[in-house]
Order: C-alpha cells, then sequence, then structure tokens
C-alpha cells in the first residue's frame, strides 16, 4: 500500500477544509470599488479669445470634457467614499444627483466625499473645462477600500434569454468540474475505480 491509500482519508479531510476557507475568503462579502473613464474628448471651438482690453489671444478656444464612472461592485455598501482631484474642476456635473460634501485641502487638492455607495449603485462623475487642463483624478477610496482601475469599451446589449442560457451552461459547467475533480480524487487517492 502507498501512501496516499493508507492516509487518503485523513489528507481529504485535512484538504477539504482548506478549499472551503479559500473559498470563503474569496467569496466573503465586502466592498469593491471600481472606476473607468469611458469617455474623454477635447473641442476646438472656432471662437477667438479675446482679453478685458480687446485684443486677440487666440484665434480659437479649446474645451476639454472628461467623464468618471464610479462603481460599487461588492456585496456590502462602501462608507465615506472619497474622490480625491488634483484641483477643483471648472465645472462638475454628477449623475445622478446626490447630496455630497466636498473640501479643498491645504495643497489644493479637491475631494468629493460621499456618505456611502450601496451594492451595485454607479455614480458618474463628468468634468468641463475651457481653456485649460483638466485636473487629474488621483484616487477613490471608502472606508473598506481603494478603487480598483478598470478599462471600458462598448459592448452590445445581449437579449436575457441569452444571458440566462449562458447562467446555466456556466453552473452546469462548475458542477461537471467539481464532479470530475471529486472522482479524480478519489482515484489518485483511493484508487477507486472510475465510474463506481
Amino acid at each position: 500500500m502507498t501512501f496516499f491509500e493508507s492516509y487518503g482519508k485523513e489528507i481529504v479531510s485535512f484538504v477539504v477544509p482548506i478549499i472551503i476557507w479559500i473559498l470563503n475568503q474569496v467569496f466573503k462579502s465586502k466592498a469593491k470599488l471600481l472606476l473607468a473613464s469611458p469617455h474623454q474628448f477635447t473641442f476646438l471651438v472656432q471662437e477667438p479669445l479675446y482679453n478685458p482690453e480687446g485684443q486677440l489671444i487666440s484665434p480659437n478656444q479649446t474645451v476639454r470634457t472628461c467623464s468618471y464612472t464610479i462603481q460599487n461592485a461588492g456585496k456590502i455598501s462602501a462608507s465615506k467614499v472619497e474622490v480625491v482631484f488634483n484641483w477643483k474642476p471648472m465645472c462638475l456635473n454628477l449623475w445622478p444627483a446626490r447630496h455630497f460634501t466636498e473640501h479643498t485641502e491645504t495643497d489644493n487638492r479637491y475631494v468629493l466625499v460621499f456618505e456611502s455607495l450601496a451594492p451595485s449603485e454607479v455614480i458618474g462623475i463628468e468634468v468641463l473645462i475651457v481653456n485649460g487642463d483638466l485636473p487629474m483624478l488621483l484616487t477613490v477610496r471608502s472606508a473598506e477600500c481603494v478603487a480598483q482601475t478598470i478599462q471600458m469599451y462598448p459592448q452590445p446589449i445581449v437579449s436575457k434569454g441569452l444571458k440566462v442560457l449562458f447562467g446555466i451552461f456556466v453552473i452546469l459547467g462548475f458542477s461537471a468540474s467539481i464532479y470530475l475533480f471529486i472522482i479524480l480524487m478519489q482515484f489518485l487517492i483511493l484508487r477507486t475505480p472510475l465510474g463506481h
């Protein structure tokens, strides 16, 4: 008898709690902030810019815009969500409209604070400036976590039926993988013939 045949049940009883602990850590309920910038654009406006004395400064002007999307992809609310810009934007639009507090730090950093962000809730922030540079978004964080920056791109809308079908196939595939893993472990450790 080999070592695995002799102590197969003990090894399985030791490994199973470790796997369960790892799965609990991976799927534990927590807040998870995602940050994306789906849109940024510079408009060249064919409108001359004059100084107060009436002298031409520039034959045209620029309008820069940037869009940010913040989402709580976690299973619990994120509290005290802070959005920090390099400096205060000339124009800022928030959608959906909701209450926030704002303050400027001593180093001129501009901070928006949201009391909480519920699971699956999304905030859109649009910034705009005329004839200048947009302030950089430095960080988004909450009391529970720091936002992860992700890439976004347009995607066609998929019908609900196709999503349900895809979900069913994922569950069936996951279940089959677990079943095959158990059969394989049973064969390798206990030397039980396959199919019994």
